[in-house]
């Protein structure tokens, strides 16, 4: 009998071949990924290819899929699989590190640029028949300002890469020390305190939550942006809002929210001072590629028998 995988419908084009060759059978679901539909189409299947699931991927979902052998995560994070109950049944979840972070990077300096010459807001402004806001917000250059990367994987290592361009001061906290040459490793608290921009790229972790909470925001200067494309939940959003709201820091690019979509009734989309997107630096055509076919190969080893390469369980 062959086996069978569940993969979103947009995935397929890239790892089809792939899963031909290795005698694999395709089932394809949205993008979406709802537990109904995933459990209504794949409860025979070996393995599962997962985007972000707003149910994440739970012990009934795991309970009712007997076959299931690899949830394989397009992208780095894996807080929406419950990964330890997976182990316990013997299943392997797997991620795909790399794949996105130039995506991801280039999303992440793309903010600090837009927050540091209010380009969001001036554009809107200028639509509006306003051709004299910069005079009332002045702007100001990234050059030489002091750069903070919380989190140094591949993500983090290539943001310091890209912004080494710009003639900035990195500053670097990471749980272990690393090499890096764009940057000087510091401590938590000298970072939060000396960056103009700090940028988070830590996973959402019992350890990570609310990490940066009202403490961080009161050691920020009140100049200094935030700017966050990790998961939502390493920032008290609250907190956040209240630096925001108070002039305790002065913006915040977020590309991801504690509840995600973000409620229309949230706060931050009233201020002006934020600058936000729906979850989409990893989405670029390049990216989706990648993490699709490293995805793929990750379960077609494991199905066959082989070591995973990304096991993160």
């Amino acid at each position: 009998m062959k086996a069978k995988v569940l993969i979103p419908e947009y995935a397929a084009k890239y790892v089809t071949d792939d899963f031909k060759k290795h005698k694999i059978e395709i089932k394809t679901t949205s993008s979406t990924q709802s537990e109904d539909e995933l459990l209504a189409k794949g409860k025979d299947v070996s393995g599962a290819m997962i985007l972000m699931p707003p149910d994440g991927f739970n012990q009934n979902m795991i309970d009712q899929m007997p076959n299931l052998k690899v949830i394989s995560r397009l992208g780095v994070g894996y807080d929406n699989v419950d990964y330890h109950y997976a182990a316990k049944k013997g299943i392997v979840v797997t991620n795909t590190p790399g794949a996105n972070a130039i995506s991801v990077a280039e999303s992440t300096v793309c903010d600090m640029l837009i927050l540091a010459k209010h380009s969001y807001s001036i554009s809107k402004a200028m639509r509006d028949g306003d051709n004299d806001y910069i005079s009332k917000h002045p702007t100001s250059e990234l050059a030489h300002k002091t750069v903070g990367i919380v989190g140094y994987g591949h993500i983090g290592q290539a943001v310091a890469k890209m912004l080494s361009g710009f003639g900035v001061k990195i500053l670097i906290w990471n749980r272990h020390q690393k090499q890096s040459q764009y940057g000087k490793f510091v401590d938590w608290n000298t970072l939060f305190q000396q960056s103009d921009y700090i940028s988070l790229h830590i996973p959402s972790t019992s350890e990570t939550i609310h990490s940066v909470s009202r403490k961080e925001f009161k050691m920020m200067k009140k100049s200094a942006m935030i700017v966050n494309f990790a998961r939502g939940s390493v920032i008290d959003e609250k907190a956040m809002i209240n630096a925001l709201k108070t002039g305790e820091i002065a913006g915040a690019g977020l590309d991801v929210f504690e509840k995600e979509p973000l409620p229309m009734d949230s706060e931050l989309r009233k201020l002006p001072n934020v600058y936000m997107t729906p979850h989409i630096s990893a989405q670029t055509t390049e990216a989706i590629e990648q993490t699709a076919i490293n995805a793929a190969s990750e379960m077609i080893r494991v199905i066959e028998g082989q070591r995973a390469k990304w096991q993160v369980n």
